[in-house]
């Protein structure tokens, strides 16, 4: 199997995408593969399905892969904008990348895995990263998971505050007690700061809440006072 086949079919690459060729960059410790796309193609607009025509775009950009063996793999390619009417020049969705990475899906699936079990810094240092690189996988990773999660029922929820730094500095937290998981964090322990979730809810979502359970902080206490009918009945 020739080194384009074997990374086409590793990397997942299909038409109108193509490898047009590999390079060993053996003194860097590197891997370079270039992606190439068909003339002539009819590209989706990102925002929207109908597909226009787009120039071939002259910019190269580069995206981190999951290294292959002990090379560091990198791959270049030059994405088109597609002339949407009705949004203007976009660039279009890439199967390897988000337009906002210069990293691959796949490698921030690793890192990802890895963040779970250890710091930011730590994580960073494994690939040779900076801390900004693995924050910002950790961020689109967070805004793709909110972006699934959609409206859900929040029946039972709970409220506390969190410590962090030094010189009681505070973030509230506010859980879904059903499914585990956090909804909303906020600065601060003030009545503001849980002000900001509860409008973050629908009529529908405010009115299906069936008891928050808190420490009786008098902020949250009126927050809570405040945006849910009964709350008295409410409060645990």
């Amino acid at each position: 199997m020739q080194d384009r086949e074997l990374y086409r079919q590793i990397l997942g690459i299909a038409s109108p995408w193509r490898v047009e060729r590999v390079e060993l960059r053996r003194a860097d410790g590197e891997v370079h593969v270039f992606i190439e796309h068909d003339e002539q193609v009819r590209w989706p607009c990102p925002e929207v399905q109908h597909r226009v025509r787009a120039p071939r775009s002259s910019i190269e950009r580069r995206w981190r892969h999951l290294d292959t063996c002990q090379y560091r793999t990198i791959l270049h390619a030059r994405p088109p904008r597609s002339d949407c009417p009705e949004h203007g020049p976009r660039v279009v969705r890439l199967p390897w990348a988000e337009a906002s990475s210069r990293f691959t899906a796949l490698f921030e699936a690793l890192a990802i895995s890895w963040l779970k079990e250890a710091s930011q810094q730590g994580v960073a240092e494994l690939p040779g990263l900076s801390w900004d690189e693995i924050h910002g996988i950790l961020e689109r990773a967070v805004r793709r998971g909110l972006a699934r999660r959609g409206t859900e029922p929040t029946a039972l929820l709970g409220v506390d505050e969190k410590s962090f730094r030094k010189r009681h500095r505070y973030l509230t937290i506010v859980n879904g007690l059903k499914r585990s998981r956090v909804l909303f964090v906020a600065e601060g322990r003030r009545k503001a700061s849980l002000d900001g979730f509860w409008e973050t809810l629908s009529e529908e979502q405010l009115s299906g809440v069936e008891a928050v359970a808190m420490d009786m902080w008098d902020p949250y206490v009126a927050s809570t006072h405040e945006h849910l009918l009964e709350s008295d009945k409410k409060i645990v």
